[in-house]
């Protein structure tokens, strides 16, 4: 008894053809490198506490339809401002961490706009702030 080979090489042609479609023009996955620090970003205390000397906080938030930054007393409405001003506190030092609190209405493509403006002033340390009620845990 012979058995033909014809349906099983079509079978095999058709799996491979399926994987090659099905594994092209995918977005690659990349991770954005940072740490998630446990903190007391969202007591109330913290908020009131003075931050450490050669931290910079920047704080999104969503006002009139806009995000808007928040850095050291100053306002940017203009991301690209924003920008400019990493790149001068970048030129003094790298080694400084920042730190960025966003709100929730702020849409992901400003944060990761912001988040790259830090990485292209070359910032070594980049993290996000979060309350614990955020992390999972009971306040």
């Amino acid at each position: 008894m012979q058995t033909a080979m014809t349906p099983l090489i079509d079978v095999v042609f058709q799996l491979l053809i399926f994987f090659i479609c099905a594994s092209t023009g995918h977005m690659k996955e990349l991770l954005l490198r940072t740490d998630f620090h446990v903190g007391d970003v969202g007591s109330p205390t913290a908020k009131e506490r003075e931050k450490p000397l050669g931290e910079v906080w920047i704080r999104l938030k969503r006002v009139a339809d806009e995000t808007t930054a928040f850095l050291e007393g100053r306002e940017f409405h203009d991301l690209t401002q924003l920008d400019a001003t990493l790149k001068v506190l970048a030129s003094a030092t790298t080694e400084i961490p920042v730190n960025l609190e966003i709100e929730g209405e702020v849409p992901l493509g400003d944060v990761i706009h912001v988040y790259d403006a830090c990485r292209a002033a070359r910032f070594r340390s980049i993290n996000f702030a979060a309350s614990a009620n955020l992390l999972g845990k009971k306040s």
